[in-house]
This record gives structure tokens, C-alpha cells and sequence, in this order.
């Protein structure tokens, strides 16, 4: 295959995933996508559809994995790039949540694949977690984190649904503020 084709098949797929976004920003489940709808969607027909995929919900596993790459990715850069400790760590991930909002809004908040707000957690907020460097009890840490990560994402979905009224500076302060709280308690 030769580079062309490779452009153009990676072009198909990014038209494919967009209208998937697209149509479950409307729809109430994966289940209710054909593939007839996504390709009218998309503008493709059938056949680059098929040349590609078996069923939709390939399309929308392959843009969570591509989110969840992304994410990933951008994290390491973040945290490779910030040196003004956790404040600003968290802020360019906050931007980068916000600058991605109809991907993180249809994924995380409408749920299409309730398995993929886990990987998100596991993969990204794990990993912020380890770059922030907090110290707990090795006994508790598994119960810690699982607190830490539930209440993280909670606070990260709630920003989303409240369509990012509050300010990245504001959500930073309040997360830290109560992971914070939380921790400090732990150590009494």
C-alpha cells in the first residue's frame, strides 16, 4: 500500500470516528448506529466502510484507543515540559480536557462504552497521580487512590457537564484543594 492510500485510509477513519461523535452526541447509545447512518454521516460510502470495519462499534473502540494514545502521549509532554510543579501540570491537562471537549464530552459524560471511563482513569489519572508524587500508606494505597481517582473524575465530569463554566485555574485549585484535605486526613 502505498502512502496515498495509507493518507487516505487514515482520512476515512478520522471522517468515520467524527461522525460517530457526531451521531452519539444525538443518539442514546451505540446500539441505535448503523453502519448505513454512520457512512451517510461521514460522507463515504459502504464499501470504504467495510474496507475497514465489521460493525460501528469498531469505530467508536478505535477512537477511544486513539483518545486514550493522545491523552497519554500528551501527559508525558506535559509532564516533561512543566516544571512549576502540580498547579500547572494539572492546568495544561484541564486545557487540553477542555480544548477536546466534544471528544471527552461524548466519551466520558454520555458513556457510549462505560469501560472507557475506566481505561481514562486507569491510564490518565493514574498517571498524573504518579507525576504528582504523593506519598501515602503503602496498606491503604490501593483504597487511597481508588478515593483520589473516583472523586477526581467526578469533579472532571461535573466541569464538563457544567459546559467549563468554571476556570482551569478554579477546577485546579479545587481538585488540589481536595485531594489535599483528603490526604491530610490520612496522615493524622
Amino acid at each position: 500500500m502505498n502512502v496515498k492510500d495509507n493518507q487516505r485510509a487514515r482520512l476515512s477513519k478520522k471522517m468515520f470516528q467524527n461522525a460517530m461523535l457526531e451521531l452519539l452526541e444525538e443518539k442514546n447509545g451505540i446500539e441505535k448506529i448503523s453502519a448505513r447512518e454512520l457512512c451517510t454521516r461521514a460522507e463515504l460510502n459502504r464499501s470504504t466502510f467495510y474496507a475497514h470495519y465489521t460493525e460501528p462499534r469498531e469505530v467508536l473502540l478505535e477512537a477511544e484507543e486513539e483518545t486514550l494514545t493522545e491523552t497519554s502521549e500528551y501527559i508525558r509532554k506535559i509532564g516533561a515540559e512543566q516544571t512549576g510543579g502540580g498547579q500547572e501540570y494539572l492546568a495544561a491537562f484541564f486545557r487540553y480536557i477542555r480544548d477536546n471537549g466534544r471528544t471527552f464530552r461524548v466519551l466520558l459524560v454520555t458513556a457510549a462504552d462505560p469501560e472507557f471511563k475506566s481505561r481514562f482513569m486507569q491510564i490518565s489519572l493514574m498517571q498524573l497521580f504518579t507525576h504528582l508524587r504523593l506519598t501515602m500508606d503503602a496498606d491503604k494505597q490501593q483504597y487511597i487512590l481508588a478515593y483520589l481517582l473516583n472523586g477526581s473524575f467526578g469533579v472532571i465530569t461535573q466541569w464538563i457537564c457544567a459546559d467549563y463554566a468554571a476556570s482551569v485555574s478554579d477546577i485546579v485549585d479545587l481538585l488540589l484543594t481536595l485531594n489535599r484535605c483528603a490526604l491530610s486526613e490520612l496522615a493524622v
